[in-house]
């Protein structure tokens, strides 16, 4: 089956735009990670981020490569019978980066998957009554491991022998349709996004956040209903013969685009916060009557408890940067949001002399004078508060 040329018009800018968005999203996340925790101090996520822009670019590579190279083994009678040796060569091709699409959109959407479990193991292993949660994201992470362990022996045994892929004409139904591939692959993406979605949301939920912020959250999160939306129908224009056709190719690479974004966007969203303090502080309330200088009258007494401080490393960043739009602690009393910098304390201290005289020699060199024991003694006291 061959294309026209508007569909590969419509095809090359939309993928191409999809693929600048996405590969941008990525690279400010690591960028901004890198910078923030250095090179060696990047989590597990950053680096499936990392490698996932091989998968990413070489997912849109082979579906370039299959809309403009001349087609593949998915043929009507009519171009099957029209077969001549120059365009069987052509489509031997084109079969086998069919091959390579359907890895690459493999790799890319469960690295997604896997990033996104390791922000919620981080989300629910700082809860202090998170041990259930915690136990639920490990079930969802090993159902994830086993979905993409069956979508790997499903691809890798669909078609034999395995060569059979990329013969024209197809030596067999599965060998041009993937089929069975297809319905394992899609029962394990739509349930494995369903799962992530069920534990995602009421950790949102349950954050001690402003509802503007929350909903920031939410709609980001949101969008994981549109990449459940496009697994569906890409096996439907893939399985469902009367919508046969290569339309298909555009929902996967929407799949696998809108996956990245959401999985980016969480980061980018905290380096947006860092970059614009108003941002952050949206939808929160300072109180004033616990902040400023203390006068000595009626102070205010804040332990780390109320304040909600997160660990430091000896580099001056916190060790949860990643997630820092997502966390789960309130700021109370002294701080009523989290601010862009460093955690500051101010200490007001004052001293009081009552006398103090030596030589211009010995403030030269660094030391107290001598004190004759027939003088007045001087002394000198300091109180801070």
């Amino acid at each position: 089956m061959s294309t026209d040329s508007h569909f590969n018009n419509e095809f090359r800018t939309e993928t191409t735009a999809l693929y600048a968005v996405g590969l941008t999203f990525i690279l400010l996340r690591l960028g901004s990670r890198t910078q923030k925790l250095g090179l060696r101090r990047l989590s597990p996520d950053d680096w499936f981020m990392a490698q996932n822009i091989v998968w990413y670019t070489l997912l849109y590579v082979s579906l370039v490569k299959v809309i403009f190279g001349g087609g593949s083994n998915f043929m009507t009678d009519e171009e099957i019978a029209e077969l001549t040796p120059e365009t069987r060569e052509t489509r031997i091709a084109g079969s086998k980066w069919v091959m390579v699409s359907e890895e690459s959109v493999v790799l890319t959407i469960w690295s997604c998957k896997a990033c996104m479990l390791f922000i919620y193991r981080r989300l629910t292993s700082r809860r202090s009554q998170g041990l259930k949660q915690l136990k639920i994201v490990n079930a969802v992470t090993i159902y994830v491991s086993l979905g993409f362990i069956g979508t790997q022996i499903a691809l890798f045994t669909n078609c034999r022998p395995f060569r059979g892929y990329w013969s024209v004409p197809a030596s067999s139904y599965q060998c041009w349709s993937y089929y069975n591939y297809a319905i394992v692959e899609g029962c394990f993406n739509v349930s494995a996004d369903l799962a992530l979605l069920i534990v995602g949301m009421p950790l949102l939920f349950k954050l001690r956040i402003p509802l503007q912020q929350k909903m920031i959250l939410l709609a980001i999160f949101g969008m994981g209903m549109f990449v459940i939306a496009a697994a569906v129908l890409c096996k439907v224009y893939s399985l469902y013969p009367p919508l046969l056709s290569y339309t298909y190719t555009k929902w996967y690479f929407r799949e696998a685009s809108v996956s990245v974004y959401v999985t980016n966007i969480p980061v980018i969203y905290s380096l947006v916060r860092e970059a614009f303090p108003a941002l952050a502080r949206w939808g929160y309330h300072t109180n004033k009557g616990s902040t400023g200088r203390s006068n000595g009258i009626g102070r205010n007494r804040t332990s780390t408890k109320d304040i909600g401080m997160k660990p430091f490393d000896r580099l001056g960043s916190t060790t949860d940067d990643m997630d820092d739009s997502l966390n789960t602690q309130s700021q109370e009393h002294i701080i009523q949001y989290k601010a862009p910098g460093p955690l500051k304390i101010q200490k007001d201290v004052t001293f009081s002399v009552q006398k103090d005289c030596f030589d211009a020699e010995d403030h030269e060199i660094g030391r107290m004078p001598h004190h004759d024991p027939a003088h007045h003694h001087s002394s000198a006291y300091a109180s801070a508060r």
